[in-house]
C-alpha cells in the first residue's frame, strides 16, 4: 500500500475490521499510530504538486481497459495466480503513467503517446485478449506502432489465440510463440542466454512457460532455463517485442519489471530518483521540495538516489520510511 500511496493523493486509509479487537495490542496500535501520521504527511506532499513522474507512458492493453483499472477478478489473494494482478502490484509503485485500455481503444489511437504497451495472461482470458486477437486491424495497428517505435511487452500467452498460423497473434514482434503440438517435428532454433548490461538484477527470477520457441534466429534469449526462454528481446523496426514467460512481484522483479519499461521506452537504466538498492524505492515531490525513501525488506538497508542536486544518501531501517528535504 505504501508504494502505491507514494505515487497518488489518496484522501483517506482505513483498517479492515472491528477496532475494539486491537485494544489489547498497544504495540500494534502504537505502530498504526505511526503509519497513519506518515501518511497524512505524504498526503500534504501530494496537495503541494504532483510527484515527479520519468518521461515513460505505459499503457497495460486487456478485454476491460479502464474498465477495470489496477484490479482483476477480486482482491490480490484471491487472484495470485494470475500474472497480470503480480504486473499491476509492481506498476502501482513506479514511478511513471500508467493508463489501461482495450483493444478498440488501440485501434482508435490510444497508442499515439504510448512507450509501452504490456499484455499479460493466459490464452482465452480477459487479460490476454481472448477471440480480440482475431481482429486484424488490431493486430496491423499494433505492429505498426511497434515499428514505429513503441515496445510490447508479452507476459505468459500474450496474443494467444487459435485458429492461425502462430498461437501468438504478435510472434511476429515478440520473436517467440507456443508450440501446442503442432511443430513436434520442428527444429528449433537453441541460443544461449546472452544479457544487457544494467537489464537484470541478479536476484530477478522468470519461470519459463513450457513449449515456447523461437520464431526468428535475431531474437536474444536474456534469460533460458533447460533449453526454453524465459526472457527475451526482439528488434523489430525502430521498436521492439520483449517476452516474459512469467511475472512474480517481489522486490527485485518490480527492479526488472522497471529496467525493461526504461529500457523499451529509450530512457537510461540509471535514471535520476530511482534508488541504487533494488530493496529500496523512492519518490520526489518538487512542490515540497521532499525526497521520501522507502525500505520494502525485513534488513536494513543503504540507498543512494542522483537528483538535480546531487546524490542523497539515506539508511533505513527494516521497512522504514525516511523524509529527506532536497534544495
Amino acid at each position: 500500500m505504501r508504494r502505491a500511496l507514494l505515487r497518488q493523493k489518496i484522501d483517506r486509509i482505513g483498517l479492515g475490521g472491528y477496532l475494539h479487537l486491537v485494544q489489547d495490542y498497544p504495540d500494534f496500535c502504537e505502530y498504526m499510530e505511526k503509519v497513519a501520521d506518515e501518511f497524512r504527511t505524504i498526503k500534504t506532499f501530494h496537495e503541494n504538486g504532483a510527484v515527479y513522474t520519468m518521461p515513460v507512458k505505459v499503457a497495460v492493453l486487456h478485454s476491460w481497459g479502464a474498465l477495470r483499472s489496477w484490479t482483476l477478478s477480486g482482491h490480490f489473494h484471491e487472484t495470485w495466480m494470475h500474472d497480470l494482478i503480480q504486473v499491476n502490484e509492481a506498476l502501482s509503485g513506479l514511478p511513471y503513467e500508467v493508463r489501461f485500455i482495450d483493444f478498440q481503444d488501440v485501434k482508435d489511437g490510444a497508442l499515439k503517446d504510448v512507450d509501452v504497451v504490456i499484455n499479460a495472461g493466459d490464452a482465452g482470458s480477459a487479460w490476454s485478449g481472448g477471440e480480440n486477437w482475431k481482429d486484424a486491424k488490431l493486430v496491423e495497428c499494433l505492429t505498426r506502432w511497434v515499428y514505429e517505435g513503441g515496445t510490447f511487452l508479452g507476459i505468459k500467452e500474450p496474443s494467444a489465440v487459435d485458429g492461425f498460423g502462430t498461437r501468438f497473434r504478435m510472434s511476429h514482434v515478440l520473436g517467440v510463440d507456443r508450440d501446442m503440438g503442432e511443430r513436434v517435428c520442428h527444429g528449433k532454433w537453441q541460443k544461449e542466454a546472452e544479457q544487457v548490461e544494467g537489464l537484470i538484477p541478479a536476484e530477478a527470477q522468470v519461470k519459463p512457460l513450457s513449449r515456447i520457441y523461437l520464431t526468428d534466429e535475431t531474437v536474444q534469449v536474456l534469460k533460458e532455463e533447460d533449453g526454453v526462454p524465459s526472457m527475451t528481446l526482439h528488434k523489430y523496426g525502430k521498436g521492439m517485442g520483449i517476452y516474459l514467460g512469467s511475472f512474480q512481484v517481489n522486490d527485485a522483479n518490480t527492479r526488472l519489471l522497471s529496467s525493461l519499461i526504461q529500457y523499451g521506452a529509450g530512457q537510461s537504466l540509471t535514471p535520476m530518483y530511482q534508488t541504487d538498492n533494488l530493496y529500496t524505492e523512492c519518490a520526489y515531490y518538487p512542490g515540497s521540495h521532499k525526497l521520501v525513501m522507502i525500505n520494502n525488506s525485513g534488513q536494513p538497508q543503504t540507498a543512494s538516489v542522483q537528483t538535480e542536486q546531487g546524490t542523497v544518501t539515506g539508511q533505513m531501517e527494516p521497512y522504514e520510511t525516511i523524509m529527506i528535504t532536497v534544495q
